[in-house]
């Protein structure tokens, strides 16, 4: 159940330490702490540009908590996303919210929702001003713009309010003296060469469109003893802050992203409690005074510079020379672990509060489908560190622990492709963590990865005896440990009976067959093989790629166990992504005491290779492998709604067609696999968690309870009670 005190609103963001991100987020607190509102920030930590990085890409799975029910509302801060793939991903999020929303910054066509106010400072007011300066206080009137590239609405705008500004003041437009860069200083550079080589004129001044080409053109023109600004005067636009590593000091022109991050508080907080829709004004800039202009730099604005710059390098240095991350290495349990990290504390200036979050199975190293259930503690060697379990989308009874509004930072706790669950930082000010507590982070994951591995290094050494009987890799028994519990279970009555389950996977995997790829597939299998036996059950794995389980359930057929494991790894989304949902079958034989354990085991491999056979015949047809991605996508996302209409979009298939080819590939409909997917999700659950009904209906994409039990008993014949009786 949700435990609200206040509204909370969602901010949406990505690497949440950047100064640009820090400025909106430093006034979205503000205005929230004035309507008394808790924040809630979702950030990545490091944000890769590319997709290919998937050990990274784990981290993006914090973006979940946007299907947060505690939300009342959500602010994106969009250009903070450079990944096309999560900017996608964070629309399709977004979508399934019916709630106020609100997007800060450019409109970006992968972001863009129809209906949503999206509000940004003005890249054309600013540019205007900075021209204006030059021109009204210092006379200048050859001014030359260097802009970013030409395909951003960014570099048009800027030269827009340029333009203005030169027509406003008599000066004519010369588009000979706009430059176009890439925003970085190697543009900035190469602009400044021209002018030293003498292939361009200098002008009087030359505006930069960001602070890094700025940074580029006066590192230039020092390196060649060129004065700065009697030769040319240079003004940049951002303020980056890194004013003190480069000569002379930067004038520049700081975007009011603070008072943009106060009025997306109040125009959404207006909209939620009237239903008033306010239009947003774009608020003025302020121009930052430096030695790079006739201006001068303002001493007590550098200072406060130099301040923060020296504050950071303490930190710095306490964080490279520190011994948190050696230490957190040597734990063996959590509880020094979280008393390790406490202690640590004070590397994050500022904080209120540190919760560590752990999903319940984080520690499980071959358990790829993660549960939704999270324990959290205070790590703040005052606070009270009792661990509570939370719901990881209900995470307001966090908040209900303080009595005033405050912001917390959601950020993802994850090891290589591995998710831990989440760490969240509290502050009772409009504060904001900066780049070092990403090295702190860090040492918070590697820490929790030695303490999971020394964990199952322990299990692996107590479990698994290196005997005739076990199989080195996973602990389970081999052949031989198998046949001998097979005849030990039939030794009894004359009616004794036992059913063997077995799963043969990595079909048609070769070309994958890296050792890590197959030893990771091995190991996931062998969770869900585990997870499928249970206490009772006996776990084998009688060769590399096939698994046996052999249980005793009279009051499940053969087919309902066929079909309970499948359903079990089909909750492996890792394994599903590199191998796909048709890499693997499975088939379950009851056995008497006439049956020889040969003849059993032969038994299975006829009916999984037959099986085996069938799917890669299928997989021969035109399109399979398309026919493939999107199933594997339906898989991997229950709770999404998927329809032929949405997914034609993405190929050039027309409804009837795409549907006909998927029922020629799986021998399914494809309306049919789509309620297919919910109920073995549902499966799942009520044999491996407590949730009732409603909260399995939740995770399956059901709103409605009834249509999920209607669908359900559909589906098996049974209701979702009587299944988990049969089969938990």
């Amino acid at each position: 159940m949700s435990k609200k005190n206040r509204m909370i609103f969602g901010v949406v963001t990505a690497e949440a330490n950047s100064i640009e991100q820090r400025e909106i987020i430093r006034g979205i607190v503000n205005k929230a702490q004035e309507f008394d509102i808790d924040i809630a920030v979702i950030s990545n930590i490091y944000n890769p540009g590319s997709s290919e990085d998937g050990m990274i890409l784990c981290e993006n799975q914090i973006y979940e908590l946007i299907l947060s029910p505690d939300l009342d509302g959500i602010i994106l801060i969009s250009e903070s996303f450079v990944n096309r793939e999560l900017q996608q991903r964070i629309r399709d999020y977004l979508k399934q919210r019916d709630i106020p929303m609100l997007v800060i910054g450019s409109v970006l066509p992968e972001l863009e929702i129809p209906g949503i106010q999206n509000i940004n400072t003005s890249d054309m007011n600013d540019m205007e001003d900075i021209t204006n300066h030059l021109i009204e206080n210092h006379g200048f009137r050859d001014i030359a713009l260097l802009t970013g590239s030409r395909d951003l609405s960014a570099s048009a705008l800027r030269i827009e309010g340029y333009r203005k500004s030169l027509e406003k003041h008599g000066i004519p437009f010369d588009d000979n003296k706009v430059y176009y860069g890439d925003f970085w200083m190697n543009s900035g550079k190469a602009l400044a060469l021209q002018y030293i080589n003498g292939a361009l004129p200098f002008p009087e001044a030359l505006i930069c469109a960001n602070d890094y080409m700025a940074y580029g053109v006066i590192d230039a023109l020092t390196d060649y003893n060129i004065a700065i600004p009697e030769t040319m005067a240079v003004i940049g636009y951002e303020y980056i802050r890194k004013r003190h590593l480069h000569t002379p000091i930067l004038t520049t022109y700081q975007r009011n992203r603070e008072e943009t991050g106060r009025s997306a508080v109040q125009i959404l907080y207006r909209k939620i409690v009237f239903g008033i829709h306010e239009e947003f004004i774009p608020p003025k800039g302020t121009l930052i005074h430096g030695d790079s202009c006739p201006c001068g730099s303002r001493i007590e604005q550098f200072n406060q510079e130099l301040h923060a710059a020296r504050v950071k390098a303490d930190y710095d240095f306490w964080n490279l020379f520190g011994q948190m991350e050696q230490r957190l290495t040597e734990c063996r349990n959590i509880d020094a672990f979280v008393s390790i990290a406490g202690s640590f504390h004070w590397q994050i200036r500022n904080v209120h509060n540190i919760y560590l979050c752990l999903l319940d199975n984080w520690y499980n190293a071959s358990s790829a489908q993660l549960n939704d259930s999270l324990s959290c503690r205070s790590i703040m060697p005052w606070q009270d560190s009792k661990p509570f379990t939370i719901d990881k989308y209900l995470f307001s009874e966090i908040f209900e622990k303080n009595h005033a509004a405050a912001v917390y930072y959601f950020n993802p706790l994850f090891f290589s492709n591995r998710l831990f669950g989440y760490i969240v930082l509290q502050y009772g000010t409009p504060d904001t963590y900066d780049d070092i507590f990403r090295n702190w982070l860090k040492a918070i994951s590697n820490g929790l990865e030695f303490l999971r591995i020394k964990n199952d290094i322990r299990y692996l050494t107590q479990c698994q005896n290196l005997s005739e009987s076990r199989d080195s890799l996973t602990g389970f028994y081999n052949e031989s440990g198998m046949e001998k519990h097979y005849y030990a279970a039939l030794s009894g009555s004359e009616n004794a009976f036992v059913q063997l389950s077995m799963l043969k996977t990595c079909l048609f995997g070769d070309e994958l067959d890296t050792v890590v790829s197959k030893t990771a597939a091995i190991s996931e299998m062998a969770d869900a093989v585990k997870q499928f036996c249970g206490t009772d059950g006996i776990c084998a794995r009688i060769s590399e790629d096939i698994f046996i389980c052999m249980t005793h359930k009279p009051e499940a057929t053969d087919a309902m166990l066929t079909d309970k494991l499948q359903a079990f790894v089909m909750q492996h989304p890792t394994y599903l992504r590199t191998y796909g949902t048709d890499s693997f079958v499975c088939c379950t034989v009851s056995c008497s005491k006439d049956t020889a354990y040969s003849d059993a085991i032969a038994l299975c491999r006829n009916q999984t290779d037959a099986l085996a056979a069938e799917i890669a015949q299928r997989r021969n047809q035109l399109n399979y492998d398309i026919m493939l991605q999107i199933r594997n996508a339906i898989y991997a996302d229950p709770k999404t709604p998927h329809d032929t209409e949405d997914v034609c979009q993405q190929y050039s298939y027309s409804p009837g067609y795409l549907r006909a080819l998927y029922k020629k590939s799986f021998v399914v409909s494809f309306y049919k696999d789509c309620i297919h997917q919910k109920i073995t999700k549902a499966k799942y659950l009520l044999c491996t968690t407590n949730l009732n009904i409603t909260q399995i209906a939740k995770q399956c994409g059901y709103d409605d309870s009834k249509y999920f039990l209607r669908q359900f008993l559909s589906a098996t014949g049974i209701t979702p009670h009587q299944y988990r009786l049969k089969m938990a």
